[in-house]
């Protein structure tokens, strides 16, 4: 008989689930982890994914300025930054108005506003969504915002 009978199967079993990707990948820190490199760049110690410098420096980029943004738009409207929350909206004034804020490169498709503008649970409140472009020539931002005209007409529409 032969002891490849005895031997551990080499991959996932039959109908397992596929293994979990990180939700936020531990890559090495000089003198602190034991890690691996790949090229002398660094690798998750979770899931041996090689850290991609231009992708972590853009990402890191465009969440300080959504972040900015949400700010602006808070001081603007007179109302409350909730955009570290996770919720569906990123600026209430409590009882009145729910903003989702977004700063793009290029603006989006109306079925996109709409999308955004619908994932703002419905209630008493006004939903609606501010856009922005990046600064163009002059440093100028050009600000929107988009709501829904039955839920404006029946907060200020005539009776």
């Amino acid at each position: 008989m032969t002891d490849d009978l005895f031997d551990a199967p080499s991959g996932p079993r039959p109908g397992a689930a596929p293994a979990r990707k990180c939700r936020r990948h531990m890559y090495a820190v000089d003198g602190l982890t034991e890690i691996d490199s790949f090229d002398g760049q660094p690798v998750c110690a979770r899931c041996g994914k090689v850290k991609d410098a231009t992708t972590s420096k853009r990402n890191k980029n465009n969440g300080k300025r959504g972040r900015s943004d949400e700010l602006r738009v808070a001081r603007i409207l007179g109302g409350n930054k909730l955009g570290q929350l996770g919720l569906p909206w990123d600026v209430e004034i409590p009882g009145y108005l729910r903003v989702q804020c977004k700063q793009l490169d290029t603006w989006p498709s109306i079925a996109k506003v709409i999308e955004w503008l619908d994932a703002i649970p419905g209630g008493h409140e006004l939903r609606a969504v501010t856009l922005a472009d990046t600064p163009g020539a002059g440093g100028r931002t050009r600000r929107l915002i988009v709501m829904d005209l039955e839920e404006y007409a029946r907060w200020h529409g005539k009776a």
